[in-house]
């Protein structure tokens, strides 16, 4: 959601909150899956898919990432 809003000196008034997008966020345990940039100005967000609420069909685990890289993309060249 998203809202407008005014503040003068000890005064704060909000407007009335409207959607900000069309598009549903992806969400890990109930909590959406997004962070804002610092300056504001950008956001990163996972879009939910039809499958969102049902378990995966399969579950990928990489084990010892660095190593691999390490041998794949040796250091010093």
């Amino acid at each position: 959601m998203s809202v407008s809003y005014t503040a003068k000196g000890d005064t704060f008034t909000a407007a009335k909150p409207r959607a900000w997008s069309e598009v549903r966020l992806r969400e890990v345990g109930g909590t959406p899956v997004f962070d804002l940039a610092p300056d504001g100005k950008r956001l990163a967000a996972f879009v939910a898919d039809e499958t969102d609420g049902k378990l995966p069909a399969s579950l990928t685990f990489l084990m010892n990432f660095t190593d691999e890289l390490r041998r794949k993309a040796p250091g010093g060249k």
